[in-house]
């Protein structure tokens, strides 16, 4: 039905070709292709080169950005890795520190023991040697009277001396 129609109204089919009509098409096409290729292509190539360079240097600078990035971590974890051992460093100087002290404090709590248990020997040394001296002037003393009494008389210095010694000398062999 198509056909009838075109026919009727005076065109042809699909056989039917008008020359002059596809030379000026064809004749348009390459001058708006060649009008394009001077004209609007290299503009549109030197756009695209320039987006493709924008491209390649955003992605060139991400890649820097994660490159440092990286570098900046692994500088934090060194960093990181330095201070945990410096406290560690520092941790065991303070237990060494606080086992020094402990030590120092431990030694001179033993050698004010061990002076104050030389000085308890040398106040029981001086008290026996005063008790022994107070017996001894005791002793004489008794033994003065007594001889006193036994021989009723009175006895002189040199008396008392001679007999003083020999008590003393007899206390000292006992003792």
């Amino acid at each position: 039905m198509v056909d009838t129609v075109l026919v009727a109204a005076g065109g042809g089919g699909l056989v039917d070709v008008n020359v002059p009509t596809i030379l000026w098409t064809w004749a348009a096409f390459f001058i708006t292709l060649w009008a394009l290729s001077k004209v609007a292509w290299p503009i549109l190539a030197a756009k695209m080169e320039e987006r493709e360079t924008r491209i390649r240097e955003g992605l060139e600078k991400a890649a820097e950005a994660e490159k440092r990035a990286q570098e900046l971590l692994e500088k934090q974890e060194e960093i990181l890795q330095q201070s945990r051992d410096e406290a560690q460093k520092l941790l065991a100087e303070s237990r060494a520190a606080a086992e020094a002290l402990k030590n120092d404090a431990l030694t001179s709590a033993q050698e004010e023991i061990g002076a104050e248990r030389d000085r308890a020997k040398k106040e029981i040394s001086l008290e026996r040697a005063k008790a022994l001296d107070e017996l001894k002037a005791a002793t004489i003393d008794l033994t003065l009277e007594a001889a006193g009494r036994l021989l009723e008389r009175e006895l002189n210095d040199d008396d008392h001396r001679r007999l003083a010694a020999e008590v003393i000398a007899e206390v000292e062999s006992r003792a």
